[in-house]
């Protein structure tokens, strides 16, 4: 999903990034008030783990909002995650750039649409829980739309669990976790 287009003296190209370097876009408001994106690259992300990614992740978040980003950290995403959920927006279709494969959008954590205004224990009858849509953005001229489609499946599977991604995750951490106990 990193693969990006480019046209050179040739013609059209596809070009296959040789790590996976991670955007992470961050809004910064700016001393008069006003508002902007700044999307800081984890390079060479794959090679992290989650402890090394979270602690390179929180670094240039902290580090954008204090303008301490260097040019060189805004270059060079492959794929990038856009959360405009944080405002409340169920989903976005953000724009490519110049070499970049995917933008993932992730939306608010909220009940579905039409749900938000029914009274909690009606919800709770009715088994009905919180979402989040995940959406991408992807240059269909070098990624299918089916390669987009399992890509965000592989995510959703991740999220719910599968291929002990939160051992994993625990694990890089430092976490032990304790098996939970039987119910009766």
């Amino acid at each position: 999903m990193g693969t990006a287009f480019e046209r050179v003296t040739e013609g059209p190209h596809k070009i296959v990034p040789t790590g996976d370097h991670f955007g992470v876009a961050v809004d910064v408001e700016r001393k008069d008030g006003s508002r902007s994106l700044l999307v800081p690259v984890i390079k060479g992300a794959e090679t992290l783990g989650f402890a090394g990614f979270y602690a390179a992740f929180q670094d240039l978040i902290s580090r954008s909002r204090i303008s301490k980003i260097t040019p060189d950290e805004l270059k060079g995403a492959t794929v990038s995650l856009t959360n405009p959920g944080g405002f409340g927006t169920i989903a976005s279709v953000p724009r490519l750039m110049v070499g970049q494969g995917t933008i993932v959008a992730t939306g608010s954590i909220a009940l579905p649409p039409g749900f938000e205004h029914v009274d909690a224990a009606t919800v709770a009858n009715l088994g009905v829980g919180k979402v989040m849509t995940i959406t991408s953005t992807y240059d269909h001229r070098v990624i299918q739309g089916a390669e987009s489609g399992a890509f965000l499946r592989q995510i959703e599977m991740f999220l719910q669990g599968d291929g002990d991604f939160y051992g994993a995750v625990a694990a890089s951490l430092g976490v032990v976790v304790a098996p939970a106990a039987p119910t009766a």
